[in-house]
């Protein structure tokens, strides 16, 4: 009775969803399990093979290094050529990078293979995202919806691929598990020329006079709102991600507890990003920024007083519905915010802001944990998130001021 009252509720939505999205999540979710697998490759490669721990560190940090400094130009570079054509050549870098590893085997063949692959994976899911952006909804709630079913995918390739490799190195060598990687692209590739994407370019050359983007987000308050926000969402990220297994560390779990309390967090956010295209037309971005912050600011503040694994599991789970739909509220603001053809550079500043936190984030972290412990942290996050739940309601109120009549 239960399963056929929900089938007759979500029915009408899911039937407003364009193929399209679902041939993109499938070339993208192919496509991730390159990156996922291909990271956990690397290092192991690198400890096999003479590499200390630092150089295993450096092999899988070669995946994330080039995204940092290029994801603001790769933007740029989808708005003038279009995101299918940005799609099939960063997936050609990716096979490029893997097919080098799968013939050549060394640790700078190694290295080599993580700054391609890395790379044409970030220009390649930075163009499926304003690919998004593109596509025709009836509800304009559906596009933040179908952003996260997108990453949702990821989320599923990041189980699979470090799977799939594994099973392959214990199995055939690390010969085979990077030969396998380049023909999942290859598979990605001739699914993606098979899909009728859209595309989308600007009518014209930017002019000299026009603002960067980060210019003109300075220069506007709502603008500047959004991206904070975006720094903010990936700086808890990365706080929950690093900070839980210190805690834990420091209470005596073993590592199976705090896993299970991080694939707690990863079962959080897969289910809101699969109920998000449902929820998203029922709360406006602005209202599902607010909620999502003011429950990651509870977990925050919460978990050090966590006196047992199972509740710091419940606060996971909890802290993954906030911080699910946090990336796919921002993009979709963003997308809303953007001149004509400048979704790309958009995304990519948003993607660079994102990294950079990614960098920056943990050794400010591992930094103040060394000198005052874990509390201070997660009292100091969760008053950001305060501070962004606060901003977020502020954005409401002022989209509801200009919201006609």
């Amino acid at each position: 009775m239960l399963p056929s009252r929900l089938s007759r509720h979500f029915a009408p939505y899911f039937a407003h969803i364009p193929f399209q999205i679902v041939s993109l999540i499938t070339v993208t979710l192919l496509a991730h399990v390159t990156l996922s697998g291909g990271r956990v490759a690397a290092s192991l490669y690198a400890l096999k093979h003479g590499g200390s721990e630092a150089w295993a560190g450096i092999a899988f940090s070669a995946f994330g290094l080039m995204p940092v400094l290029l994801s603001l130009q790769m933007g740029r570079w989808i708005d003038r050529v279009g995101t299918r054509r940005v799609m099939r050549i960063c997936q050609l870098l990716m096979i490029s990078g893997l097919v080098l590893s799968a013939t050549v085997q060394s640790l700078p063949t190694i290295l080599i293979t993580g700054l391609l692959a890395g790379t044409g994976f970030a220009g390649y899911m930075l163009a499926a995202n304003v690919c998004v952006s593109y596509m025709d909804f009836k509800h304009e709630g559906d596009r933040v919806g179908m952003l996260a079913w997108l990453q949702m995918g990821n989320s599923v390739s990041s189980v699979l691929g470090p799977t799939f490799v594994g099973i392959l190195i214990d199995h055939s060598g690390y010969r085979m598990a990077f030969g396998a990687l380049a023909a999942v692209v290859v598979c990605s590739l001739l699914a993606g020329l098979r899909a009728n994407l859209p595309d989308g370019t600007r009518e014209s050359k930017p002019k000299s006079s026009e603002p960067s983007i980060a210019r003109a987000v300075f220069r506007d308050a709502r603008l500047l709102r959004i991206y904070l926000l975006a720094m903010t969402v990936s700086l808890s990220w990365d706080a929950f991600t690093f900070m839980v297994p210190v805690l834990g560390q420091t209470r005596g779990y073993s590592a199976t507890t705090i896993g299970l309390v991080l694939s707690s967090f990863a079962v959080g956010t897969f289910a809101i990003r699969a109920l998000l295209p449902w929820l998203s037309r029922r709360m406006a971005e602005w209202r599902m920024l607010t909620v999502s912050f003011a429950l990651a600011a509870c977990v925050f503040f919460t978990l050090p007083l966590a006196d047992n694994a199972l509740l710091h599991a419940a606060l996971g789970f909890v802290f993954g519905l906030a911080a699910g739909v946090g990336q796919p509220n921002i993009l979709g603001l963003i997308y809303r915010a953007m001149p004509p053809g400048r979704a790309g550079e958009g995304a990519g500043l948003r993607a660079m802001m994102g990294n950079m936190m990614g960098l920056t984030g943990p050794s400010l972290f591992g930094a103040i944990t060394a000198l005052f412990g874990a509390v201070p942290v997660f009292i100091m996050v969760g008053g950001i998130m305060s501070g962004s739940c606060w901003q977020a309601r502020r954005g409401e109120r002022s989209a509801q001021a200009t919201a006609p009549a």
